[in-house]
Parts: C-alpha cells; sequence; structure tokens
C-alpha cells in the first residue's frame, strides 16, 4: 500500500514537470511569433542611396565649350558601353531604398531584361548588385530598352523620368513573387511609389 502511494505521488511530479516546460516553450514560442510580427509589419524608412551617374564621362565628352550637348551621340556610346553601373543606378530610382530583406525569405531579387540582355540585382540594404544572367527566383521582372534606359540617366529627375516610363509603358514591370513575400521584403511602397497602384496582400 505505501510504495502504490509513493508511484501516485511520481506519477503526478512528471506531469507537473512536463507541464511546466511546455508552459515555457509556448511561452517562448510565443514572445519570438509577437517579435516576428512586430518586425514583419512595422514600416521600414527608405533607405538613402546615392550613386553617381554612370554616363557623366560620356556626356562631358559630347559637350562642346558652349554648353551645348550631342544627345544622340551620348545615347549611342552609352548604348554600346552599357554595363551594372547603369542598372544599379536605374534600380535606385526606382526605389531599391524601400526594399530591405525578410525574415523569412532572401534578399530582394530583381531581373532586369534589357532587349535581348538579362540582368539580374540583388537588393542589400537598398543597394543593387548587379550582374549579367537569368535567375530562377526573382521577385520583380522589369523590362526596357537600353535607349529608354540611357535617356532615363539623361534625364534633370530620373525619378519621376522612370514613373512616366512606367505609366507609359516604356518600362513594364512584372509581379513574379507571392504578395506575402512582396510585401514582406517592401516591393509595396516601391511599386505604390512607381505605378501609384497598391499590392493587394490576401
Amino acid at each position: 500500500m505505501v510504495n502504490e502511494r509513493v508511484n501516485i505521488r511520481d506519477k503526478y511530479k512528471t506531469h507537473k514537470k512536463i507541464i511546466k516546460v511546455l508552459i515555457i516553450i509556448f511561452s517562448v514560442v510565443l514572445i519570438l511569433l509577437i517579435v516576428f510580427a512586430a518586425g514583419f509589419f512595422m514600416k521600414k524608412p527608405k533607405i538613402e542611396v546615392y550613386l553617381e551617374n554612370p554616363i557623366a564621362g560620356i556626356v562631358l565628352k559630347y559637350t562642346d565649350e558652349l554648353g551645348y550637348t550631342n544627345k544622340e551621340a551620348v545615347i549611342e556610346e552609352a548604348v554600346i558601353e552599357f554595363n551594372k553601373d547603369y542598372i544599379n543606378y536605374i534600380l535606385v530610382a526606382l526605389g531599391t531604398g524601400y526594399l530591405h530583406k525578410s525574415p523569412l525569405f532572401e534578399n530582394p531579387l530583381i531581373e532586369f531584361n534589357l532587349d535581348e540582355e538579362v540582368w539580374n540585382s540583388e537588393i542589400k540594404q537598398g543597394m543593387p548588385d548587379s550582374k549579367k544572367g537569368q535567375i530562377d527566383d526573382e521577385d520583380l521582372r522589369i523590362s526596357i530598352s537600353k535607349e529608354e534606359a540611357v535617356e532615363a540617366l539623361l534625364a534633370n529627375n530620373i525619378e519621376e523620368f522612370m514613373k512616366e516610363s512606367v505609366n507609359n509603358r516604356n518600362t513594364k514591370i512584372e509581379l513574379v513573387a507571392g504578395k506575402a513575400e512582396l510585401f514582406s521584403k517592401g516591393y509595396l511602397n516601391m511599386y505604390k511609389e512607381l505605378t501609384g497602384e497598391e499590392i493587394k496582400v490576401d
């Protein structure tokens, strides 16, 4: 009889320990979820990124003593010399400062289609890192001709030029990733700034 009572007491003691451990685990998970949700839904400020215009040297080359620039010659040479610095500069103008790494996903990834060339850019803290080649898991696909891209670089206000280019369909933006992923990486603000339209997250 005495042995039975001891066994019953031990049995309840084990149950209490298991319940305490489960409560602690549940509390930790709940705190982590609250912290994640706060980070996920908190609106992050735009990171200001400043780059030097990559065709400034070409413009200077075709500008005479009176200040007249041969625009056609600039465009022709800039198209031939097209490189990653052009894409980085345009992406910053499009609003990559709004983009950030998501807690659940990798850094923002953008594919850039220029005529027959395909480039891709990984955005790290608002700064694009562009290189030639396709990617499979891009969030956004941007299509633009090299001439339009160079015209953007020549514009007095590249941000306004790119907005007009998107509105006139000279620049096409295609959302590729799921809406939740786009939202968590900051594309919502970038897309709204460019198009005036909201990405609705279901």
